[in-house]
């Protein structure tokens, strides 16, 4: 969400209105000062220093620590933090409940629960003006808010995810197309599994705070799985890689769709051969139906399968070589098992892409659907459900 000028004023405006105005209870008055180191009228990142240098980068080099077996795809945290003291001997601070909106009136908002007079907020939107207050709930039941507050998010994409229990999770939303839209946040999210591959029995790995970021914070509604589900006529020691689940992990609530495609190893060199082709199409009829969203797709570590799925997407979408390759090595921030390179794209889907007609990128990528099948359709609806301008 663009930041504009008459926004910026109503925050700086905000800002004033609370260091002059204090707040009280009927029982006892709290007054609550702010401390606001690293907010206010700033760009906040969501970014840690080792993912900001990989980003800035001019020549897709990674970070030397960054080799794909340890968890540092998580984004950086936005820490606010405030303190409050009451008037009254008798009346003591129970808890503080933090609300966020993209709505100075926050009519839709999410609140954060806290008896720490600080919280680390994870999983804001992209260049988005946020506004923020605290309430303040004390032993006699009584509520004091604080003043409202701004803050603003930088534009860098990507925006990586923090859900608890799984690795590898961004947006796809957030990066910039050749048209000059974006692609829009909140719509497709990438991950590493939720359950663990090739068990006998269902053993969840996200946990109960994971599920709850994925519904009631990022609410999804859908789960494409590209994980094999272990049919007679898959290769050995593929078999029941999606550990045997048949519904999301994340509720009833939450539609599943296992679309089955091999992990591309000896016997596969592009992933537009005819044993993924049914699977591509499917791919693309589930999301041009606008109902589903938003919607979660991941393999097994959301790097290969669910990495050539992006690609194609986002790459339709406009965004720009470079930011796919960015896009793609992103994952070896994550615990994938080790690392990525980007050569490792072009046998298996770009050299296949570059070789169509097209005088874009996207234009490539369109013809190569086109080719096997995907319905001129689904390729529309998913570039208007996805971009904004």
């Amino acid at each position: 969400m663009k930041v504009s000028s008459k926004a910026r004023f109503f925050g700086l405006a905000c800002l004033f209105l609370g260091a002059m105005f204090a707040f009280c209870a009927c029982s006892g008055s709290v007054s609550l000062e702010w401390q606001l180191d690293n907010l206010g009228d700033s760009i906040v990142g969501i970014h840690t220093d080792l993912q900001t240098q990989f980003l800035s980068s001019k020549n897709l080099k990674l970070p030397t620590d960054v080799k794909g077996i340890e968890e540092l795809s998580r984004p950086a945290p936005v820490h606010i933090e405030w303190s409050a003291e009451s008037d009254g001997k008798e009346v003591t601070i129970q808890k503080y409940l933090l609300e966020l909106s993209l709505d100075s009136r926050f009519n839709k908002s999410v609140v954060y629960e806290t008896v720490e007079p600080e919280f680390d907020v994870y999983n804001l939107l992209l260049d988005a003006t946020y506004y923020y207050r605290v309430t303040a709930v004390t032993n006699k039941g009584k509520k004091s808010v604080s003043p409202l507050r701004v803050l603003e998010t930088t534009d860098a994409a990507p925006r990586n995810l923090y859900v608890d229990g799984v690795t590898n999770v961004r947006d796809l939303g957030g990066w910039k197309t050749a048209d000059g839209g974006r692609v829009k946040q909140g719509m497709l999210i990438r991950c590493g599994r939720l359950n663990k591959s090739k068990q006998s029995e269902v053993e969840i790995e996200i946990t109960e705070s994971g599920i709850h970021t994925f519904k009631n914070i990022l609410g999804v509604r859908s789960e494409i799985d590209l994980r094999l589900s272990g049919a007679p006529q898959q290769a050995p020691g593929t078999e029941n890689e999606n550990g045997g689940i048949t519904s999301s992990p994340l509720g009833s609530g939450v539609k599943y769709k296992n679309l089955e495609m091999e992990w591309i190893g000896s016997a596969y060199t592009n992933y537009f051969e005819d044993v993924f082709i049914p699977v591509i199409r499917e791919f693309f009829a589930f999301i041009a139906d606008e109902s589903n969203y938003p919607v979660i797709f991941h393999c097994d570590i959301g790097t290969d399968r669910t990495g050539f799925f992006a690609f194609l997407v986002n790459g339709l979408l406009g965004v720009s070589e470079e930011d796919l390759g960015r896009d793609y090595l992103f994952s070896n921030f994550a615990n994938i098992g080790g690392n990525r390179e980007i050569t490792r794209i072009n046998s298996t889907y770009l050299n296949h892409i570059k070789a169509q007609e097209g005088d874009t990128l996207s234009e490539q990528i369109e013809n190569s659907l086109l080719a096997i099948g995907v319905e001129q359709n689904h390729i529309d609806a998913v570039r208007r459900i996805m971009t904004e301008y």
